[in-house]
């Protein structure tokens, strides 16, 4: 797991390490710059033609940018650093590493000082490739002044730079701000990543996120991380525990039961139905209103079906209730929602499902609507829930502006209070049993089409019946379909994947990653 701190934190819990530690401050700039130094050269060798520009503020981000620069200077790249604040407002490591630069004295390096955004567009050129934003970084907070707005505009509208920000870009200090900040192309971010620069303007300005070795190891931020936000890694899922051995049988390897579908959402149920068999479940038996089944026998080969009593409307009814609580004390996990419709009748029988049995769940789509207004009915239960945010603010009766907002507050209190682990589906999806916080960090802008939430809730309740364990199963089903739409992305682009096409992507990477095989 990767930590994950907010803007204003990291510098609090950079300072505690270094006391713990007994490293000094402007060690771990030298660090940031050196390892941001040799990642530029690595990686723009072909697109560095004249000199690489950086432009520097006042603070610890300056610095960085300081240090960068002597250390582009030192394997014979051309650097011309304009400085957007006189010598005499530096202080601390950034004016240590500037007078540094400043008595090199060396044809490679260049040292222009720019008065307002006319003198900056004065001294950038079309030659100019690289351009590297090293003004404000995690320093900045509120409405840039007029000066600085118009240098984010001479920067962002440089036509034929690459924009590289240096731990986030420059004016961002929050993911929903409606305030001029750097466009980056890539941000390189200094030993942990930055919350705000993983969702909504945020993740746009911040372009390509690259994190950086400040010479501080992972498990010292860690003890530092009192907000307990990750970000999920594949070494993550590779590491969860597998379960299949050589004498599994069909019902060792996981029972699901699934109540999905109504008129005219049969796909719901195909979707679901098939994610959870793709994602490892040995059996998978998916409860229809009985005049949809037909339908479904056909398309379903491989996945039981049963018919149950239905509403007039087509809907699952009540009177199927006997039959669904024989069928899901046979399962291991029970997956509501996909596809049921908010009849009332059929919302009456997803609670009584729930109040009274104890079985593993995992409750997606129509099925959460059952809930509003009655959130204690999850208390003491085995739950894991799978909202976007339109389905959240429902749930607890407020405008999905509230949930933009304060997601991270909201998801962590929910699953704190009722005891389930939250599957916020969002960009990216986050996860929270309100002990932890955990950031997805796969998937991509093709999975915003329909269905893909059917596959999703899906695999999570296919992992879920085999791992009995319901963290896991929800950072690992989320991983997995993100993965899956990476893999689509690279075939098919943005906006040409169908729900459908993640099906047959699942075993492949469930392959790559181990997850849950031996």
């Amino acid at each position: 797991m990767l930590n994950v701190f907010f803007n204003d934190e990291v510098l609090t819990a950079e300072g505690k390490i270094c006391s713990s530690l007994g490293i000094p401050a402007i060690l771990l700039m030298e660090n940031a710059g050196l390892n941001s130094a040799e990642y530029v050269i690595s990686n723009y060798k072909d697109k560095i033609l004249n000199e690489v520009v950086i432009v520097t503020g006042k603070g610890n981000n300056a610095g960085d940018g300081f240090v960068i620069a002597r250390h582009l200077v030192n394997n014979s790249v051309k650097v011309k650093v304009l400085t957007l604040f006189r010598e005499t407002e530096l202080k601390g490591d950034a004016l240590v590493n500037y007078n540094v630069l400043r008595k090199l004295k060396n044809e490679y390096i260049k040292i222009v000082h720019c008065r307002d955004a006319k003198e900056l567009n004065k001294e950038i050129h079309s030659s100019n490739r690289i351009i590297i934003d090293s003004i404000f970084g995690i320093g900045f907070k509120g409405t840039p002044d007029k000066r600085m707005k118009d240098i984010f505009e001479i920067l962002n509208n440089s036509k034929y730079a690459e924009i590289i920000s240096i731990d986030t870009p420059s004016g961002l200090y929050k993911y929903d701000q409606i305030t001029e900040s750097i466009n980056a192309d890539v941000t390189l971010t200094m030993g942990v990543k930055k919350f705000h620069s993983l969702f909504y303007k945020g993740r746009e300005q911040t372009g390509k996120y690259e994190l950086i070795n400040i010479g501080i190891p992972g498990s010292e931020f860690t003890k530092f991380n009192i907000r307990k936000i990750f970000q999920t890694e594949e070494i993550d899922v590779k590491a969860m525990k597998p379960v299949r051995n050589i004498n599994s049988n069909k019902y060792s390897g996981g029972k699901v039961f699934i109540l999905s579908g109504s008129e005219g959402l049969t796909g719901a149920a195909y979707l679901c139905s098939m994610a959870a068999l793709r994602s490892g479940s040995g059996a998978v038996i998916t409860g229809v209103p009985e005049s949809l089944n037909p339908i479904l026998e056909i398309k379903m080969t491989e996945v039981m079906t049963i018919p149950l009593a239905e509403t007039k409307q087509k809907t699952l009814s009540m009177n199927c209730y006997d039959t669904v609580k024989k069928k899901a004390d046979w399962a291991d996990t029970v997956l509501l929602g996909p596809g049921l419709s908010k009849n009332e009748e059929t919302m009456d029988l997803v609670r009584k499902t729930v109040k009274e049995n104890n079985f593993n769940f995992v409750i997606d789509a129509d099925a959460i609507h059952a809930f509003k207004g009655n959130l204690n009915l999850l208390k003491k239960r085995n739950v894991i829930l799978t909202p976007h945010f339109g389905e959240f603010a429902d749930l607890i009766g407020k405008d999905t502006g509230n949930i933009k907002e304060n997601f991270y507050a909201l998801a962590e209190s929910f699953a704190k209070e009722y005891g389930v682990v939250l599957v916020l589906k969002n960009s990216p999806t986050v996860i929270s049993d309100g002990k932890s916080f955990y950031i997805n960090s796969t998937g991509k802008e093709n999975l915003a089409t329909a269905g893909t939430g059917d596959v999703l809730s899906g695999i999570i309740a296919g992992l879920y019946s085999q791992s009995m364990n319901n963290l896991e199963s929800a950072l690992a089903g989320v991983y997995l379909h993100g993965r899956c739409g990476d893999r689509l992305f690279e075939k098919d682009g943005a906006s040409s994947t169908l729900a459908g096409d993640l099906l047959n992507i699942i075993p492949e990477i469930k392959k790559e990653l181990s997850v849950f095989e031996n």
